[in-house]
């Protein structure tokens, strides 16, 4: 993975994530529960680079949580320390096919939105409503389905977009190449 990638595909994350936030309102289903800068840390890890997902985390973790107001830092340590368990996890497992990716991406959505209440809740911001379990499951129940749902397509995309290829291809008939005749 090239971090130059990493660091555009993270911009247009939370780019997205903003756009998604202010203009797409469905009566049905509400796209605030996808979380893409979630995506993208738990997709880095699976680089198998700790501290680049650590970065990641962190840096794109502190933009979100300035854009979206609330409490300042509880997105980032969130992101950290999923991205951190998911890129351990990576190392030692191999991670490489769709459905082992999408149980690592419901784990970390979970382990997120649990992580980011508790913080919350100690700080003695109630996100939640009473009866607090029933409205936990809510919750808990749609972030998960729409963060896997999303981690379907992006990663596919990502995969797409982080693909390595050769800077120029070599063609044993180049333009400069020309055979020269012999003389007579």
């Amino acid at each position: 993975m090239n971090s130059t990638k990493i660091a555009v595909s993270v911009g247009a994350a939370l780019l997205l994530q903003l756009l998604i936030a202010r203009y797409l309102r469905f009566e049905h289903f509400d796209l605030n529960y996808l979380d893409l800068v979630l995506i993208m840390t738990v997709y880095t890890s699976f680089g198998r680079n700790p501290k680049r997902t650590i970065w990641v985390a962190a840096g794109s973790g502190l933009v979100q949580d300035s854009f979206s107001g609330g409490l300042l830092g509880t997105q980032s340590f969130t992101k950290t320390v999923i991205g951190y368990g998911a890129s351990l996890l990576s190392e030692h497992l191999a991670l490489d096919h769709m459905i082992p990716r999408l149980m690592v991406m419901g784990a970390a959505a979970l382990v997120n939105g649990l992580l980011f209440i508790g913080l919350h809740a100690l700080f003695g911001v109630r996100l939640l409503v009473q009866p607090v379990g029933e409205h936990l499951v809510h919750y808990l129940g749609w972030y998960l389905a729409a963060n896997v749902m999303g981690a379907a397509v992006g990663f596919h995309l990502l995969d797409l977009i982080m693909e390595e290829r050769p800077s120029r291809p070599t063609r044993l008939w180049a333009r400069g190449y020309r055979r020269r005749r012999p003389r007579l």
